[in-house]
């Protein structure tokens, strides 16, 4: 074996060709530094045509750039390692699931051989734009700013993966780490939120308590995808956020239906108040999505009246009233059933009266858009809530 490395390459090759594993070869390159050299690539090469270049991983975890360069030189694919979570988020795959040899490089603060796989541009080799994406979100996550630079130059997408609600945003992942100084470079470079995305950036920023980052978001031109952000605001009583979306555009008469039910549910007089005054309409029927007394889910039709007389909010029944809402015809009977005498008192006087069928939220919204469709509006919400939860549900 002493006189293996004075063969011809020729021959030396010949013989590994007919070795039955990478192990025998891999044995075969460690007589010495000689063989080593002449038949390391042979090796590499054996890895990529048998293996998928499964050593790759290894070289991006460990930072050996010289493997890595070889196995690329030998015909590795870089967007082989591309997992099915990477294009399509699943919420059952974790980070640490994914061999992503980009992430991995990433992660151990690899940079050169990072670098060097960002450059590999050969057909059926480069990396795939789904990869860059899960650098760019760990890059977000990690506040690397060098990194996120990077994964900008390199065009990772902005976007979520996938349809999923659940699916971030490059903006989203900046707004759940929190990383305000972020935010500004990637809205320059053209992030936008996802258009499923749920909560989307600004209700995350919201239901975190970033008024900031809502106000940057605002200014950028980003607005919700749906009215959670406003039902939050809403629970919370915060006048002054809610008034900031309304000088970017907020059309309360469209938008403010469900986070007055809110309101009414969480017992926020003032909030009612304001957002009655602002537009949002309180004789309207909303959905009670609840549990029953055995604690199967059902769902209830109220009125705001009895969305008050539901709650106990006996201040804000007598606001709706004052405002001049009339009951439901159910609602006396569900004072009655709630033993609410106070609003059994108040509604009374309705009980002879021939009180109007309430119309729907979503009904109401239907017509509202059918009426306003070239309205022009710059601020409008495209996914509005007939419904909202029980927030008084032990796992709400």
């Amino acid at each position: 074996m002493a006189q293996l490395d004075q063969l011809p390459i020729e021959v030396l090759l010949f013989i590994a060709e007919y070795l039955p594993g990478q192990r025998d070869i891999n044995a075969l390159t460690q007589v010495n530094r000689s063989l080593y050299h002449h038949l390391h690539f042979f090796l590499c090469r054996y890895n990529v045509k048998h293996h998928q270049g499964s050593a790759l991983i290894r070289a991006a975890k460990k930072g050996h750039i010289r493997l890595a360069t070889k196995l690329l030189n030998a015909g590795a694919n870089i967007a082989h390692f591309e997992s099915p979570a990477e294009t399509n988020h699943d919420r059952n795959t974790r980070l640490s699931e994914i061999e992503n040899p980009l992430l991995l490089a990433a992660q151990g603060g690899h940079i050169a051989i990072l670098k060097s796989m960002l450059s590999e541009t050969r057909p059926g080799q480069a990396c795939s734009p789904a990869q860059l994406r899960t650098v760019l979100h760990w890059a977000i996550r990690a506040r690397d700013s060098e990194l996120v630079e990077l994964m900008i130059h390199q065009k990772a997408p902005l976007d979520p993966a996938g349809e999923e609600r659940e699916a971030l945003s490059a903006l989203g992942v900046a707004v759940v780490s929190r990383d305000e100084s972020i935010i500004p470079r990637l809205l320059n470079a053209g992030a936008r939120p996802g258009q499923n995305e749920e909560p989307c950036p600004i209700a995350r920023a919201i239901e975190t308590d970033q008024p900031q980052v809502v106000k940057l978001l605002l200014e950028h031109g980003i607005r919700l995808n749906s009215d959670t952000g406003l039902c939050f605001i809403a629970s919370r009583n915060d006048k002054i956020l809610l008034q900031c979306f309304i000088d970017y555009g907020l059309d309360l008469s469209m938008d403010g239906h469900a986070a007055l039910f809110t309101a009414i549910m969480d017992g926020q007089y003032e909030m009612v108040e304001f957002l009655i005054e602002e537009g949002a309409n309180p004789h309207l029927e909303c959905e009670l999505w609840t549990h029953d007394e055995n604690g199967f889910f059902e769902t209830l039709f109220y009125s705001s009246i009895g969305f008050a007389i539901h709650f106990r909010r006996l201040q804000i029944l007598r606001l709706l009233l004052a405002k001049g809402v009339l009951p439901g015809q159910g609602d006396l009977c569900l004072a009655v059933k709630k033993e609410f005498e106070e609003a059994v008192a108040l509604l009374s006087k309705f009980s002879n009266q021939d009180l109007p069928q309430k119309e729907s939220i979503e009904n109401y919204l239907l017509w509202q858009q059918i009426n306003r469709q070239d309205n022009g509006l710059d601020f409008e919400i495209p996914h509005k809530s007939w419904f909202v939860f029980d927030s008084m549900l032990p796992h709400h």
